[in-house]
């Protein structure tokens, strides 16, 4: 077995080893992140030893006199052409999987911002309806107060009331004392005028009575 049949059968080891993992990738979850991760990392180093496989198979090729390094050539070509073919296959699954790990990622960051968004609106809801309670709770102690001051608007008119009837009651006697008091004042005078025109009269007999004797 040649040196160059030993790379040859090397090569399609690692041809099938980098298929196996990049389909491995494909079936991967966004959530599988680390596995991921390790998997990139293999296949990057697969890449690699294959790439410097190749170019061991060229220089192989030129210790081979030009029959045999026409065939040789035209399978490294073809050995080149099949490798840039899973480079690319890779290049695709790799961003794939690195975009949806990171919309993974966003996913995680917005459900986590959906909460907080969640935990704000109920604690500013619970705000509202503390403030509702309470503008129920003064309103009701309003209309209390309200009740209140009506009943005590009516025990002051109610006073007012009985203060006018007695204000009137009392003008009345006002006015009664003071007829009343007229009266007297006329009877008084009266009583005056009696007794000076009984004594005028007493007066006059006791003239008339002294001067006929």
């Amino acid at each position: 077995m040649s040196i160059f049949d030993a790379y040859d059968s090397e090569y399609g080891a690692l041809s099938r080893d980098i298929i196996k993992n990049i389909s491995e990738l494909k079936q991967l979850s966004s959530d599988n992140k680390e596995k991921s991760s390790n998997l990139i990392r293999h296949i990057d180093a697969l890449l690699i030893q294959a790439a410097d496989l190749i170019k061991q198979m060229e220089i192989e090729v030129r210790s081979h006199d030009a029959g045999t390094r026409k065939a040789l050539n035209e399978k490294v070509s073809e050995y080149k052409k099949s490798l840039l073919s899973l480079r690319n296959d890779y290049d695709r699954t790799k961003e794939k999987s690195q975009r949806s790990s990171l919309i993974g990622d966003k996913s995680i960051e917005q459900r986590e911002r959906l909460l907080k968004t969640n935990d704000k609106l109920a604690i500013q809801n619970e705000l509202i309806l503390n403030a509702t309670r309470t503008v129920a709770e003064t309103e009701e102690v309003g209309m209390e107060i309200t009740k209140e001051l009506a009943r005590n608007r009516e025990k002051i008119e109610s006073s007012r009331a009985r203060a006018r009837e007695f204000s009137g009651i009392t003008d009345s006697a006002r006015r009664l004392l003071s007829v009343m008091q007229r009266r007297e004042v006329q009877q008084k005078m009266m009583l005056g005028g009696l007794a000076v025109v009984l004594i005028i009269a007493i007066a006059v007999t006791a003239y008339y009575s002294t001067h006929k004797k």
